[in-house]
């Protein structure tokens, strides 16, 4: 396992070699993907390390005599807010005040790079690895308790939305944040938030606003490759989102791409995805899912997640990974929530730009729970709400899974076009219509292929009447399967399917099951909750109950 920790007045030795810097002492397994991207200074003033990679380390070192980890570790100096705020990159790190006994804590404006924070009186830690925290806990003979908000999290929504982790003790930082922790107080500050805020342009200044700010995020991303000798590994799908990220940055030159598949086998993003890949002459790896081998690995894949999200929410993503030879390749390029921030995650304008509300984009309506409407105030709407939770919280956790074997990107994500293709119009948005109308005026070509969503239906705006007519003819088929009681295999990840022809599959989750399930860390209420999910639930829903108990058996 890949990652860092660093601790004040706390006993890190369990964890192996390790820094020490009088009071603070650091531990570092890094991915080590871009060394020249790194910081670690340590003298008699501070202490400034960051981990990730940095797209505009020449902004903070551009007249001056002093090189990049120093220049940008003074500018933290003089003002933590504004440093942090231009930075660029997949990042998180801390600086810490010797003198003043100040330690300040940061991460990346979408959360590419996750980190967490533990303090108690003059102790605090750091680090990007839940298994190293807790290992560092019990090392010092520190208790620590289970926290039920993360479980009932873990129920509905399949993800964290909020700091909470499975350990009431720790807490994770979330996007666009820093949190300064002096005298075993911690004060947490918001230094970007995404504008989503349309203006008044017309359509033809939308596909121009939308492609200018996707070709510089591709940019970034691909040059960031370029610089360190590393060839491009790049997500490809059936969707939309990954498309894109490969297609245009083959136009803009980056041909040296490795595309990779992971689906049931057959299915429309194993189909389309070897059309479009074979039509750009780039090399092609798939991996079918249908073994279900990874449906297996609960303890792994939740370790490796830090509890953060649903343990089969990555899928086959980490076995791929695993089967690669990843020293070639310095960044996954995915498509990671694209679909929300080009189309729209809600379809109703009114209910976007209105107040956050809970109960959407919930993996499971089986328990409802009610959660402190506090959270909501972080957000100035619904959209931001499920853009910030959903997406970054939700979707790409699987990040901290592939941050084990590579560094991890996505254009959509970058926050100059998150900031870019939301002041397009809300309207021009919905329902995918910028997004089609991007690729025809500028991509024609890409929109030639399938789109899996559609049912296989190209995705151009003059054939909506032949997508309603194949969504009817899916929704007839998912009818009849449910009333002959026939398992739909028109899907990606036919999970039910899959677990009901397999009855090894269902005998490794009813043991699982069953040896976590009477744990005296739950309260009854949880415990008949988490039971009633497992018995009744669909596979999603024992998923999320196992994620639960998986947790506990770890860390408990």
């Amino acid at each position: 396992m890949h990652g860092w920790l660093a601790a004040k007045k706390m006993n890190i030795a369990s964890l192996g070699e390790f820094q020490d810097m009088g009071e603070c002492k650091q531990c570092n397994h890094l991915l080590n993907k871009f060394p020249d991207d790194q910081i670690l200074i340590e003298n008699d003033e501070y202490v400034s390390f960051l981990n990730g990679y940095i797209h505009n380390k020449a902004d903070y070192n551009r007249g001056t005599s002093m090189d990049w980890p120093t220049a940008f570790s003074r500018a933290l100096q003089q003002d933590v807010g504004e440093c942090i705020k231009k930075l660029r990159g997949g990042f998180c790190g801390y600086f810490y005040d010797k003198r003043a006994d100040i330690v300040i804590l940061y991460t990346d404006q979408s959360v590419v790079k996750p980190v967490y924070y533990y303090m108690d009186g003059d102790k605090w830690m750091l680090s990007d690895r839940m298994d190293y925290m807790v290992e560092v806990l019990k090392a010092n003979q520190i208790s620590y308790d289970f926290n039920p908000l993360a479980a009932k999290y873990m129920l509905t929504y399949g993800y964290m939305i909020d700091d909470s982790t499975f350990i009431k003790q720790i807490h994770r930082l979330l996007p666009g944040m820093y949190v300064c922790i002096e005298k075993g107080q911690a004060s947490l500050t918001r230094y970007h938030m995404i504008k989503d805020e349309g203006i008044d342009v017309s359509e033809t200044e939308a596909v121009e606003i939308i492609d200018r700010a996707f070709r510089e995020a591709i940019r970034r991303e691909f040059e960031k490759d370029r610089e360190y000798g590393y060839r491009h590994l790049v997500d490809l799908s059936g969707g939309l989102d990954s498309r894109m990220v490969s297609w245009v940055a083959h136009e803009m030159g980056y041909t040296d791409q490795v595309n990779v598949t992971y689906s049931r086998m057959g299915y429309r993003d194993e189909k389309i995805s070897k059309q479009i890949a074979a039509y750009l002459g780039h090399e092609y790896v798939f991996k079918p899912l249908d073994d279900v081998k990874w449906m297996y690995d609960i303890e792994e894949t939740t370790s490796l997640n830090n509890g953060s999200a649903l343990y089969s929410g990555i899928t086959g993503g980490a076995r791929m990974l695993a089967l690669l030879r990843t020293e070639q390749f310095g960044i996954e390029h995915t498509g990671m929530i694209g679909d929300l921030v080009v189309g729209s995650l809600y379809h109703d304008k009114a209910f976007s730009y209105g107040a956050p509300v809970f109960g959407k984009n919930a993996y499971s309506g089986m328990l409802q729970y009610q959660f402190d409407e506090a959270l909501l105030k972080g957000y100035p709407c619904q959209e931001m709400f499920g853009i910030y939770t959903r997406g970054m919280l939700g979707a790409a956790s699987s990040y901290i899974i592939r941050q084990n074997f590579v560094e991890t990107s996505s254009p959509f994500m970058d926050v100059d076009f998150l900031d870019a293709t939301f002041s397009v119009p809300f309207d021009y948005r919905n329902h995918h219509h910028i997004y089609m109308k991007w690729i025809h005026e500028k991509y024609p070509k890409a929109a030639e292929f399938g789109w899996e969503k559609w049912g296989g239906v190209r995705p151009k705006e003059n054939l909506i009447f032949a997508r309603k007519i194949k969504t009817t003819q899916r929704l007839f088929i998912q009818a009849a399967c449910t009333a002959f009681h026939i398992q739909n295999k028109d899907n990606m990840n036919p999970l039910d399917y899959w677990y009901d022809k397999n009855r090894d599959l269902q005998k490794f989750y009813e043991e699982f099951y069953k040896n976590g399930i009477n744990t005296q860390i739950l309260d009854e209420e949880l415990r008949k909750d988490i039971s009633m999910m497992f018995q009744t639930g669909n596979v999603t829903d024992k998923g999320m109950a196992l994620t639960v108990l998986a947790m506990i058996k770890k860390y408990f």
